[in-house]
């Protein structure tokens, strides 16, 4: 096996299948623009393509990350970094802690780009770990069933529409991948442009153009004070050797903990005062930074414009909405927040925004029971769900970050999977209205059949995806340690929101699946025959979702691993920052990041 790897894992050929990831994409959406009417089955077969670039990717990266949980160790170790990998233009010979990139996109200085020290460069360093491993995979997958279910409903110019998508996964995939903070500011923007594109010309209300211009400028002005942040921190983290800003996210974590650790010793000295003044800088760096990300989520009240934009957009620009543009909300408080302002992340995480996103758990819920539309119902579903992630993150331990993970991947593919479903009723109804419909369970079977697996899904009911990464949130949440946070409350409400999904999803099921029949017009009603349960077509959009639905519920391991160590490592920072605010000695002895794998001794004789 290790023979294997070491052929399939080649550094060349991991860092090209990297680079092809992120690149391929782009490439396809001008491909697919050409292609006219028959767009539809050339961004099939290039969906395909690319998902098979990425699983070879996730396979050879799943094995790397497997052998460096085994070999990793976190003690008597003061600062720690992400340790990206299948680094593109890697200069250091290596991919690991001191991993780089030769590939600058700008220089802010004369000098050239060193293979051993941070310099103030803007690249293009995108590299892999197990914190964005299967973020990327997902962003892969989940461009199939998006193109599957607008397969008959996007009539006008299908090439600028497929190829406005592939260019949504390619923004958001690189957005992932950074490790540049510029690079990922670059690619998160990007995003906004397929989005705007997508609602405003595909959407099917007469408010589309008004919720795609409110989606973008609402995301626009908070990256705008997120770039402030991001720039905040860079600046007033020079490197301590030689004074240089750096734009690389590693160095800069490194730099960061490197001056919390110099006041941090001041302080337990006696002079608490370079201390104070690194956290009343982190504070507003916190809000700053916070901005952007609290308006992708969205977190409560900065959801406004997440009703119209979900209700207005076609079908499948929805599913890519919830299952990747929220998520980039979500990894940006985890890649970015977290390690670069770890101190203000535990002092105002949990008490300010978890007040917020608790509230929104609660609000988003009960305005869900209220709506008339399921495709709305939804929309709010996925609100109270991203703030229960939100609570998992900011319990900044091991358990709620490794649920958090874990659920953003499970909250994309079951939300997302529930919306594809309601391409099943607009093609042959044109309408979501849960009062239009009664008694499907006996007109359409096998459609019945997949809602009830994916909506039980959403729910978390043991045994499907999402009852794993709710029940790790719960558990970093009952064992936060940090000031203030009331974390106890926070728990409980998390855990009535699991009861608040299942009685509104449970509600919609009954009316539509369980009532006398009642059926709205069909949409060709000069038709002889009447509309159809599940085509083929939709069955494998459906049944690949429901079907991983399932395999990550009952064996989620495989994910857990990958993302182990990386999770130690923003565990470890946030265990630092706990022992700043308390004004405690950070403890000299650190637990391994991941226990190393006892090797069995042949017995004498054999």
């Amino acid at each position: 096996m290790d023979k294997i790897y070491e052929i399939v894992a080649a550094p060349g050929t991991s860092r090209f299948l990297l680079l092809m990831v992120v690149l391929f994409p782009f490439l396809a959406a001008f491909f697919v623009s050409l292609f006219g009417r028959r767009a539809r089955r050339a961004a099939l077969f290039l969906a395909f393509v690319h998902l098979g670039l990425t699983t070879c990717l996730v396979v050879i990266g799943t094995m790397h990350l497997n052998v460096r949980g085994e070999q990793s160790t976190l003690r008597n170790k003061d600062i720690v970094k992400f340790q990206p990998t299948f680094i593109p233009g890697d200069t250091s010979g290596r991919s690991g802690e001191d991993g780089r990139t030769g590939w600058t996109l700008l220089s802010l200085t004369s000098s050239p780009p060193s293979a051993n020290r941070a310099g103030p460069y803007v690249q293009f360093f995108v590299g892999m770990d197990g914190l964005n491993l299967w973020l990327v995979a997902l962003s892969s997958f989940m461009l199939i069933p998006a193109i599957l279910v607008s397969w008959d409903s996007v009539k006008e110019r299908p090439g600028g529409f497929f190829g406005w998508m592939f260019f949504l996964q390619g923004a958001a995939i690189g957005a992932f991948l950074s490790f540049d903070v510029i690079l990922f500011y670059v690619f998160f923007e990007l995003t906004l442009i397929p989005a705007f594109f997508l609602i405003g010309k595909w959407g099917q209300g007469s408010a589309r153009r008004d919720a795609a211009r409110k989606f973008f400028l609402y995301t626009l002005a908070g990256s705008l004070l997120t770039l402030v942040g991001v720039i905040g921190v860079v600046v007033t983290n020079p490197d301590p050797l030689t004074g240089q800003i750096t734009f690389s996210l590693p160095d800069l974590m490194g730099n960061v903990q490197h001056w919390l650790k110099i006041a941090h010793d001041e302080a337990l000295a006696g002079k608490p005062e370079k201390l104070a003044a690194l956290h009343a800088t982190q504070f507003w760096l916190f809000i700053a930074m916070m901005a952007g990300f609290m308006v992708k989520v969205p977190i409560w009240p900065f959801h406004t414009w997440l009703p119209g934009a979900y209700g207005e957009a076609p079908i499948g620009v929805t599913i890519l909405l919830a299952a990747l543009l929220a998520k980039l909300g979500t990894f940006g408080i985890l890649r970015f927040v977290l390690p670069l302002v770890p101190d203000a992340s535990l002092m105002y995480g949990l008490p300010v925004v978890g007040s917020l996103a608790a509230f929104g758990i609660v609000y988003a819920a009960l305005c869900a029971y209220a709506q008339k539309d399921m495709k709305l119902m939804i929309a709010y579903s996925s609100v109270s769900h991203l703030g229960f992630l939100v609570l998992g993150i900011f319990a900044f331990n091991a358990e709620g970050l490794s649920g958090s993970v874990l659920h953003m991947v499970n909250h994309g593919l079951s939300t997302g999977a529930v919306f594809a479903l309601l391409a099943f009723l607009l093609d042959r109804y044109r309408t979501t209205q849960i009062s239009q419909y009664g008694g499907l369970m006996g007109r359409f079977p096998n459609f019945a059949l997949l809602t009830f697996i994916l909506c039980l899904a959403s729910i978390g009911l043991p045994g499907l995806n999402n009852f794993v990464s709710e029940m790790l949130m719960l558990a970093g949440l009952f064992h936060a340690d940090m000031p203030h946070s009331h974390h106890y409350t926070l728990s409980v409400i998390a855990a009535f929101s699991i009861f608040l999904s299942s009685w509104y999803i449970m509600t919609m099921l009954q009316k539509v699946f369980f009532s006398p029949l009642k059926e709205p017009h069909p949409a060709e009603p000069e038709s002889a025959t009447p509309p159809a349960d599940v085509s083929r077509r939709e069955l494998f959009a459906f049944g690949s979702l429901a079907g991983l639905c399932l395999i990550l519920g009952l064996y989620p391991q495989p994910v857990l691993d990958s993302l182990k160590t990386d999770v130690s490592y923003l565990s470890h920072i946030g265990d630092g920052a706990r022992a700043r605010v308390k004004g405690e000695a950070i403890p000299p002895d650190v637990v391994e990041l991941a226990p190393v794998a006892p090797k069995s001794t042949p017995k004498k004789g054999k």
